[in-house]
């Protein structure tokens, strides 16, 4: 059973799980883990939760105590840096996920902290926006997670018995890593679209040649996924977009809540790494081409 829980990590997914973990498990047995100019700066700030204060425990990264589940939330470009400070957290036995969008967070974490229970997770299906220490949301998603060989370990038990504890909707697919990777097909099309053109959905959701953008970027990810031994689909594609034309055309992925905040984007994580992938394998990419230089 897990008792206690670390987060690396308060953007807008950091703030929302971590707020459903803390009401369940008691906020003694969950930390925010940072360092002590961040915490400072929380403590004197705030952070809110659909205009609530958030009575987070925060403690300094290398001072955390081992925990049962460890959880990065970071951006992946602070990612290295957040496995090295918190690696004292991670014990045998405990659990570690990943919110972060793409499918490259599950291996650097492995090789640098070395988990011996570490699960693959897509967090999908929230609205969450996060303007600076506050964040809203009308939809909280759910956890989708699993083991890499798909079984169902006891890690998987342990981690889906919480969510349900938490009011944490979650899922355990047949196939974690295909799960991914589609929903990075989606964040590669989405994310980079409206961040490259400063819109929110209601740009990619009409016809026209943001949408054709949107589409071809999704198109040449599905290819190089598909090289890789990720068999996705046009009608993953297609499911995806409708999925698009039913989201508030105000609402904004989290690539372009970045470059509105004037951050720094995860620009590798799609784009670019689809035009790696897409070198590798001999296949073009001139969406995610452009996309990369614009971004």
């Amino acid at each position: 059973m897990i008792r206690t829980a670390g987060i690396a990590g308060l953007g807008a997914l950091g703030i929302l799980f971590g707020q459903k973990l803390s009401e369940a498990l008691g906020r003694e047995n969950v930390y925010v883990l940072a360092d002590g100019e961040r915490i400072d700066r929380y403590r004197k700030d705030g952070v809110y939760s659909n205009g609530k204060r958030c009575d987070f425990t925060y403690v300094e990264a290398e001072d955390a105590p081992v925990v049962d589940l460890l959880i990065y939330a970071t951006k992946y470009y602070s990612l290295e840096e957040a496995v090295k400070s918190t690696a004292g957290a991670c014990g045998k036995d405990t659990v570690v996920i990943s919110l972060l969008n793409g499918v490259s967070s599950e291996g650097l974490i492995e090789e640098f902290l070395h988990p011996a229970h570490l699960l693959y997770c897509v967090a999908q299906g929230m609205d969450a926006t996060r303007d600076g220490n506050r964040l809203s949301y009308s939809k909280a998603g759910c956890l989708v997670f699993g083991e890499r060989d798909n079984r169902h370990s006891e890690s998987v038990k342990d981690l889906k018995e919480l969510c349900g504890r938490a009011g944490i909707a979650c899922e355990v697919p047949e196939d974690i890593l295909h799960r991914q990777w589609s929903k990075w097909m989606l964040n590669v099309g989405a994310n980079q679209t409206c961040a490259a053109y400063s819109t929110g959905y209601r740009g990619i959701q009409k016809g026209g040649e943001r949408r054709e953008e949107f589409l071809a970027a999704m198109r040449e990810a599905m290819a190089v996924a598909n090289a890789e031994g990720i068999a996705l689909t046009e009608r993953e594609l297609e499911d995806w977009t409708n999925l698009i034309d039913t989201l508030s055309p105000d609402g904004e992925p989290s690539m372009r809540q970045d470059t509105k905040a004037g951050r720094k984007t995860e620009v590798d994580l799609f784009g670019r790494l689809v035009c790696e992938l897409g070198r590798k394998h001999g296949i073009a990419t001139p969406q995610n081409d452009i996309f990369q230089q614009m971004l």
